[in-house]
Parts: C-alpha cells; structure tokens; sequence
C-alpha cells in the first residue's frame, strides 16, 4: 500500500543542491554507451545484463568506506568523455528531476575527469553549460551548476580550470565551485587556498566536500576557519562539535547533507543515527540531496521519505529544511523569490507542512 508521505514529497516542490551529473548515469543508458564505446566483442558481462549493469551502477548494501563509494564512479565517469553522452545524460537527469518535482536543482562536475575522449577541457567546460541550458529549456526546470576541482590534483590544475572559464566567458554560467575527491589521501584543502580565492575573484561561490569520514568534525572545523566556503558539502559529523554548530550558525554556512550516501559509505548506521535533527536544534542551516541519483539509488522525494519513515523526522521539519536552504542557493535574489513565493503557494493549506 503506498504511504501518503512518500505521495506528498513526491509532490512538494523541491530544491537540491548537492548531485554529481556523474552520478547520474541511468542503468540503461549505461549499457548503450557502454557497448557504443567497446571494441566489439568485448567490455564485459555488464553491457547485456541489466542486472550486472545495475550491480556495477548502483550501491546494493553497506560498504565499509568512502573510498569504497567513490569506486561506483569510475564506470559512469568513463561514459561521460564526449558532449553526446553528456547531454543525453543531463538530458534524463532533469526530466527526472521535473518529474520528482524538483523546481530547482544544483548540478556539479569535474571538468578536468571528462577529457579521456579527447575533449578540451574548454570543451568540457562548454558541453556541460550548453545541455543544462537545453534541457532547463525543455523540462522549465531551473538549474545552476558548480564547476569541482579535485582534492588530489595539483593546485595549479584546479587553478587553470577556473582561467579556462574566465577564457570562455562562462562566470555568468558557472554559479560556484567545489573541491572533492578522497579525504583519507588528500586530507587538507587549504592546498588549493589558491583555487578558492580565485573563483572568489571571479564571483563564483564557494563550497567543499568534507566530513565524510568517520570523526572528521575536526576536519570539518579545519575547512570552515580555513576557508570559509559559503556551503559545505556533506560535514554532517560536525553535530559532534557544539563550537562548531555555533560557527556555522553565526557564520550562515549550510550543510548540504546527504543521508542516504553517508549511510551507504559506512559514516552513520542507519537514518535514525543521522544527526540531522541534531543539527537543526543547534541552528545550523543545512538542506538535503541525494548526492547522486543512481549510484545511490533514489530520488530525493525517496531520500525524503526514508528520513520521515526510518529516521522519524516529521514532514513539517522536512519542509522547513527545504524551504530555508533557498536562502542558500547560488543563485540570483531574483530566482531565490521567485522560488520562495512558488513553494509557499503549492503548501498553503496543506496542514503537515504547517
């Protein structure tokens, strides 16, 4: 029998800004650009096995790392090298997120890991902007997109991306930007101190993934004093650290959390461990995500529903949350208004959101 909360997120309007295009790789599109790129003849059961394809795609249970998770990337990532595969898949991912009912959505990629097709990164850069731009036209959903930079890379390559996007004229594309990658091998961010105080210059925002390891307030903390990046992606184990949850009140810095992907990563045992609610009684703003779609295997109405039904957080909590992190997006007064005054007209009258 369906559940009438999973109906009502399916419903809301939603905002979500923490998801990787790469992480997006619908299993069926896989296959086909998959057997599309292989010599003939060759590259693996998973091309013709729906179920194999969805075993390499798609995290089935709990892995013991985030190094562990990070793995689910490199097959979906070796799919996107050429400007075809990326609109086909920026194409699906919006109409996906319309169809969730996802008004406005972040979109995030590493420009410099879409080259082994023989792309430029300028074409790299370009390619991703104009399928947002065509597929925003289509489905009439809103977008903004955050250019990352890689934790173990080396700064002056982070740093030549952003030129190559002051060189294309795309800083009025390009919202933000972020720095991933694997924090046990590349733990301090403030290497690419650079990187970030360039896309300042150049009126980008600024956010990092960081506090994806067990214990990582600190690291967490480290990043925020360091930086102070305008969001940080993930950094839900700084609930551990009350000095911290103060700093990142006072300072405005939203956590983009995803529970789903911490969980699966090994970082929290389960949704009723996930200490969002800890974080809002001590005002830190924070939104939700899916992180991506299909590697972690739901929608964000999904990822909302298991937060209500397994972590026991009421629909109301959950529609604050949405509704507080459009003051964080990276993007316009304009548009954050515009959003504003949309979902408050779809929740009138509706009393569990009250």
């Amino acid at each position: 029998m369906a559940d009438w909360r999973l109906d009502l997120f399916r419903s809301m309007p939603k905002a979500e800004l923490h998801m990787h295009l790469d992480g997006a790789v619908g299993v069926r599109t896989a296959m086909q650009l998959g057997r599309a790129a292989a010599p003939q003849g060759q590259g693996g059961e998973w091309l013709s096995s729906y179920e194999a394809a969805h075993r390499k795609l798609v995290i089935g249970g709990p892995l013991s790392r985030q190094g562990e998770l990070l793995g689910y990337y490199d097959t979906p990532l070796s799919l996107l090298q050429d400007a075809g595969a990326i609109d086909r898949v920026m194409g699906e991912l919006l109409r996906g997120k319309a169809g969730d009912g996802v008004r406005y959505c972040e979109i995030r990629w590493a420009p410099r890991l879409h080259l082994g097709g023989g792309m430029s990164l300028r074409q790299a850069l370009e390619s991703v902007v104009a399928a947002k731009k065509r597929h925003c036209r289509r489905t009439g959903l809103r977008a903004s997109l955050i250019a990352v930079g890689m934790r173990g890379e080396k700064p002056e390559a982070n740093i030549g991306m952003l030129r190559q996007i002051a060189e294309a004229g795309l800083a009025g594309e390009i919202a933000a930007v972020d720095l991933a990658g694997n924090e046990a091998d590349s733990p301090d961010p403030m290497l690419h101190a650079g990187f970030f105080a360039e896309a300042r210059r150049m009126g980008l925002g600024v956010t990092l993934h960081c506090g994806e390891l067990p214990g990582s307030a600190a690291a967490v903390r480290a990043a925020v004093e360091s930086i102070r990046p305008d969001r940080v992606a993930h950094g839900a184990p700084a609930a551990c650290d009350r000095g911290l949850c103060r700093l990142l009140r006072d300072s405005g810095i939203q956590l983009d959390l995803c529970p789903t992907s911490n969980i699966q990563a090994g970082l929290y045992s389960g949704y009723r461990a996930f200490p969002l609610m800890a974080l809002r009684g001590m005002g830190v703003p924070v939104s939700i995500s899916t992180d991506s779609p299909v590697i972690s295997g739901l929608s964000l109405s999904e990822e909302y529903f298991m937060m209500s039904s397994l972590g026991g957080v009421a629909p109301a909590e959950l529609w604050a949350i949405n509704l507080a992190s459009l003051e964080h997006i990276f993007a316009p007064e304009s548009v954050k208004a515009g959003l504003r005054a949309e979902f408050a007209e779809w929740a009138r009258g509706v009393g569990e959101l009250a």
